[in-house]
């Protein structure tokens, strides 16, 4: 029984830290999408920066 649990706990382990990882990193893509914050030259949607930010955003998405 003890083995199951430690098989469960070891199987959990990447979730718990996955998760926190990528609401993180979308919420930093959000954050670096807002002009107020960066401004607006970097959040112009023709803009590398936001293409960048924009790719990286999907990425914490999936």
């Amino acid at each position: 029984m003890l083995s199951q649990i430690q098989r469960f706990g070891g199987a959990m382990f990447t979730p718990v830290l996955l998760f926190p990882f990528a609401g993180i990193v979308v919420g930093l893509a959000i954050l670096l999408q807002n002009p107020m914050f960066v401004g607006e030259s970097l959040t112009d949607p023709n803009s590398l920066f936001a293409q960048i930010v924009h790719i990286i955003e999907e990425g914490g998405w999936t």
